[in-house]
């Protein structure tokens, strides 16, 4: 269905009105947001392995993105969002039972096109080790997660220019 341009105008105006409703603001009649707790049910991703019994459950590998070559011509090649790896991650070490994953590899390919680098990576792959800890293992051995910024930091690291065979290779 096509829209004029004034639909589109007059449904912006109606988001811009509704705006402050959304957003709980004291006086309103919408929910107060502060009060709602929000509890992440995917098993947390860590850094290390943790110092307590555990039992290992494999390995867990997933990608996301494309693997983008040097002979792409297009210079809006989509980008990949890490939470989104590492969502999916999560999922893979859930569905062998794990109650948490062991970050053991990450990679984050970027792009450059006529010497402009994306701002995301184009390609993400992760692996690591699924674990299961029992309830008093993880009560003595609190986990340490991986925090988002911090792993896309270590992703952009220094620039290296490599051929899509090469990074797409590397483990």
């Amino acid at each position: 269905m096509r829209r004029s341009h004034g639909s589109l105008l007059f449904a912006l105006g109606l988001i811009a009105q509704m705006g402050p409703l959304l957003a709980g603001e004291p006086g309103t009649d919408a929910t107060d947001l502060e009060r709602v707790e929000v509890i992440d049910t995917r098993v947390p991703i860590v850094w290390e392995s943790p110092g307590c019994d555990h039992e290992k459950l494999g390995t867990v590998e997933v990608s996301a993105g494309e693997k983008v070559s040097e002979i792409t011509h297009d210079p809006r090649v989509p980008t990949v969002e890490y939470g989104l790896a590492m969502d999916k991650l999560a999922d893979a070490a859930q569905d062998k039972g794990a109650n948490a994953v062991v970050l053991r590899f990450h990679q984050g390919v970027y792009f450059t096109y006529n010497g402009k680098r994306s701002r995301k990576p184009v390609y993400v792959k992760l692996r690591g080790g699924a674990i299961r800890m029992t309830p008093e293992a993880l009560a003595q051995c609190p986990l340490k997660p991986v925090k988002l910024a911090e792993l896309e930091a270590r992703s952009r690291g220094k620039p290296e220019r490599a051929f899509s065979n090469d990074v797409y290779a590397k483990d």
